[in-house]
């Protein structure tokens, strides 16, 4: 399999990213009251950041043409979806969710929240990033091991 060649400039950006969300980890994990003091917030936004570097790489590849069609392709996790589906959703998600009306949800958003609930996520919940990203790459995941399946999606697609 090939490497992208953007691969190597999003890798760079998303190493101090995953590094930030194992400092995050463990200072949740010792701290007697995590919530309260914004901490999980904080890797919220730290997993919403790493979600759209990664949605960069994604536009690199399909530079805007037949991103539906493109999304569709493989690798997969084990939900159904795409590996570029999910990361592309979580993007989206954190880029827009303080737009969303409940009551007149876009088409868009409407897709957003449904990769959502194909990982069993409320996107209405208190952390959907963080329950995502668990649902997607287990407890200790990195934004280097998405970036692998998305560098394998870049190999279906181009």
């Amino acid at each position: 399999m090939k490497t992208h060649f953007y691969l190597v400039y999003i890798r760079n950006t998303i190493a101090p990213i995953d590094q930030a969300l194992i400092n995050y980890r463990s200072d949740i994990e010792q701290h007697s009251e995590p919530d309260t003091f914004g901490l999980i917030d904080q890797y919220e936004q730290f997993l919403g950041i790493g979600f759209t570097v990664c949605q960069t790489f994604l536009s690199c590849v399909h530079h805007g043409k037949n991103k539906g069609a493109k999304f569709k392709k493989g690798p997969f996790h084990s939900s159904g979806k795409s590996y570029a589906q999910i990361a592309n959703a979580c993007a989206n998600y954190w880029k827009h969710n303080d737009e969303w009306d409940k009551a007149n949800l876009s088409n868009q958003s409407k897709s957003t929240i449904a990769v959502f609930k194909d990982l069993s996520v409320d996107v209405w919940g208190a952390y959907p990033l963080s329950e995502m990203f668990y649902a997607l790459l287990g407890e200790n995941g990195s934004f280097m091991e998405l970036l692998n399946h998305l560098n394998s999606w870049s190999n279906e697609v181009e």
